[in-house]
């Protein structure tokens, strides 16, 4: 049965019919399952409001809310017009060295170099990884966010963001750093599937509702783990666990931005290998729920953001090169415009700078596909081909000479020698192009907040480093 799906999902996609029955599902199961919300001061918010059914700790919706809560979404402009766009950052704890090639834990100077090169590629998102030469986890969050903002003009300052705030101490410390900075803050939660919200982050979204911080949420259920193993199914559950949030956050909203659900991870169910335990990136079903997810983003006007660049290997191998190619080609064809995944190995638990270069050389790539090629009377050439005519050469024709740069797209990383020249030129090795040109875009990277606004930053900072401890 699951086969049988696959093949008609490949061939023919899913209909309308199909998205209106999976629709009405959602709803059904957030008017009678609902999500649990453990905070009282959040239920005695919503309690009495028409349409919300509150049983203890469990909250439902009735559909007129969630339809409702849908249609105010809004996002911004250089989200709705993205070409391309490369995002990155999860937070992760390791690091691919650039001088070794080995894995190890990632420190502040690694946050700093990281948060450049990715600068420098123009990458949103949050911030690549936490420094775990900090001891406290409240001091590591708010240094993340120091540190991007003084070295990057895009990382932890977009709708992308979805950097940790796993207190309301640490919380208030990022966004007086963040008025000071001029940069966007926001506050969500991700949803435990299978429906609940936890504690923690809705008490850090209440004890902020008075600042009319913007607001979010997101969901990562896995197919066989934390949801219905059929893709079908468990994209149902994510539909009915993205909105139900969605719909608990318009109700309580302060700030004149409508909630949104997170664009990172909507309507996104996850594969799941069986025979290692393990959540999975990279792998075809992966690229199937990617195509899933293109149609029913579009369908509730949801920027589609593919993670196209995320890979389970834990290496720059072939695994990961094969595995970037064929998603992010597929989402690209598909219609995304926006790839995540940046700078990612082994799920989200190494960031290599080495990728980061990798990753821009395949969305261009792509790009040089999807864009095509342009067709005209002057691009038939039959003129062209008259004039040279039987036997001639193309290579000194004026129309070569002039167009030969633009005609054919010139990678930046990759090389089209063949042998005798690569014997030539040393038998240069791919992977240590890479790696020089990493170094020098973090070497060459020049981006630095204005000097009072650092010295208020620093001085915000070192108030949180005398309460968390360095």
């Amino acid at each position: 049965m699951i086969e049988k799906n696959r093949k008609y999902f490949i061939s023919g996609g899913l209909t309308e019919k199909d998205m209106d029955r999976m629709h009405n599902a959602m709803l059904d199961l957030i008017e009678n399952v609902g999500l649990e919300i453990p905070h009282g001061g959040i239920l005695k918010l919503i309690s009495g409001i028409k349409g919300v059914k509150i049983e203890g700790k469990k909250v439902k919706f009735q559909p007129h809310l969630v339809e409702k809560a849908i249609f105010e979404m809004k996002f911004p402009d250089y989200v709705l017009n993205a070409e391309y766009l490369i995002n990155g950052g999860a937070y992760e704890l390791n690091i691919l060295d650039l001088d070794n090639g080995k894995i190890r834990p990632a420190i502040t100077s690694d946050l700093k170099d990281m948060v450049k090169i990715a600068d420098s590629y123009g990458i949103y998102g949050s911030s690549p990884i936490r420094p775990t030469d900090i001891k406290s986890a409240a001091l590591q969050e708010i240094t993340m966010y120091k540190v991007c903002w003084e070295n990057s003009r895009y990382i932890s300052n977009s709708i992308f963001d979805a950097n940790e705030k796993s207190s309301f101490k640490s919380a208030k410390y990022i966004y007086e750093m963040s008025l000071v900075a001029d940069k966007r803050f926001s506050l969500g939660f991700w949803i435990k599937s299978p429906f609940r919200v936890d504690f923690e982050e809705l008490d850090i979204i209440y004890r902020f509702l008075d600042k009319k911080i913007p607001l979010w949420c997101a969901t990562m259920p896995i197919a066989g783990a934390t949801a219905p193993i059929y893709f079908t199914g468990a994209y149902v559950q994510s539909m009915a666990e993205l909105f139900a949030g969605l719909t608990l956050l318009s109700i309580i909203n302060t700030c004149k931005e409508p909630p949104v659900c997170s664009i990172i991870d909507s309507i996104r169910a996850y594969a799941f290998d069986f025979k290692y335990s393990s959540f999975v990136y990279g792998s075809s079903e992966d690229v199937i729920g990617t195509l899933f997810q293109i149609q029913l983003n579009n369908r509730y006007r949801i920027p589609v953001v593919a993670k196209s660049l995320l890979t389970t290997s834990n290496d720059i191998d072939i695994q990961f090169a094969a595995e970037l190619m064929a998603h992010t080609l597929a989402a690209a064809l598909a219609g995304a415009r926006i790839f995540t995944g940046a700078g990612f190995l082994a799920v989200d638990e190494v960031y290599s700078a080495e990728k980061i270069v990798i990753d821009n050389e395949i969305v261009q790539y792509v790009k040089n596909i999807v864009e095509g090629f342009r067709f005209s009377e002057e691009y038939l050439a039959t003129d062209i081909i008259k004039e040279v005519g039987i036997g001639g050469n193309f290579l000194n024709h004026d129309s070569t000479l002039t167009d030969y740069k633009s005609a054919v797209w010139y990678p930046e990383v990759f090389e089209h020698i063949m042998l005798r020249n690569w014997k030539k030129l040393g038998e240069p090795d791919l992977r240590d192009k890479i790696r020089v040109m990493a170094k020098e875009r973090i070497k060459n990277h020049c981006y630095q907040l204005p000097e009072d606004v650092l010295k208020e930053i620093n001085y915000i900072y070192e108030k949180a480093k005398s309460e968390f401890g360095g």
